[in-house]
């Protein structure tokens, strides 16, 4: 068995039909699907990958792709990575939606990372299928079920999981059940409006009722979507992911009984 890698340009010239219509308008055929701007996919993702997880700079990537034959600028790269990318975006969350959907674990963990001259925190999930690197600016239980999410947000609030992180249950009933409150909020702004309703407000501390409200809405989104049924969580016993069915590593569970005190 022998692998190999073709890599070659490839150049093609679309005509487009342009009519003008009675009213004076002109209107031009589109072009296919995926299709968008002087680079084709494929180049955008391979610019994309050299960048983010090759760490090539942007000049490396400009002489690699030209050594190929492309005809392509350091402003044009430039533009592939901050511009046009939410195809790319899309297929991210695409990937980690499926991937939780057929996992049955996924190991989770969080590092510094600095992105645009300021400190957050880049957040891995995955297994031996799939992996998804996603940057912010915390390292909470709240952004950690944002991230599970996948950007599809929905508020199911879950008031056996508020009432096991310690909101009062007069709190829970209020947010629940007064005057027959609909049981799922499409998105935060929705959820936050409801929570200021009921004289919730935001404030900081993992235990602040709005955030514990807000963390119970989102594990509740995830329970409705059955998004993590029979999936373990994975993790180096951080407070932030022992949430569902959540197990430690065995290294670090090694750790406190092999390491001399």
């Amino acid at each position: 068995m022998v692998q190999d890698l073709t890599i070659g340009v490839r150049v093609v010239r679309y005509h487009r039909d342009r009519w003008r219509l009675p009213d004076g308008r002109i209107v031009v055929a589109p072009l296919p699907d995926g299709v968008d701007g002087h680079f084709g996919l494929e180049l955008r993702r391979l610019v994309l990958s050299l960048y983010h997880q090759g760490q090539s700079t942007v000049e490396r990537i400009v002489a690699l792709l030209r050594d190929f034959g492309v005809l392509i600028s350091k402003r044009q790269v430039v533009r592939i990575l901050t511009s046009k990318i939410d195809a790319f975006v899309a297929e991210a969350k695409q990937v980690l939606t499926a991937g939780l959907a057929a996992a049955g674990w996924v190991s989770v963990d969080d590092t510094g990372a600095r992105h645009g001259a300021v400190n957050g925190v880049c957040t891995q999930v995955g297994n031996d299928r799939f992996a998804v690197f996603t940057t912010t600016k915390s390292k909470s239980r709240l952004n950690f079920l944002r991230l599970l999410h996948g950007g599809s947000v929905l508020y199911a609030a879950s008031r056996a999981y508020m009432l096991e992180r310690g909101l009062l249950p007069v709190v829970t009933t209020d947010l629940l059940d007064a005057g027959r409150e609909p049981s799922v909020f499409e998105d935060e702004a929705s959820w936050d409006t409801h929570l200021l309703a009921h004289g919730l407000e935001p404030k900081d501390g993992p235990l602040a009722p709005f955030r514990i409200a807000s963390e119970g809405a989102l594990w509740g989104g995830l329970t409705e979507a059955t998004a993590l049924d029979g999936t373990v969580i994975l993790s180096d016993g951080a407070g932030q992911f022992a949430i569902g069915e959540h197990a430690r590593c065995w290294v670090h569970m090694e750790r406190q009984i092999l390491c001399p005190r």
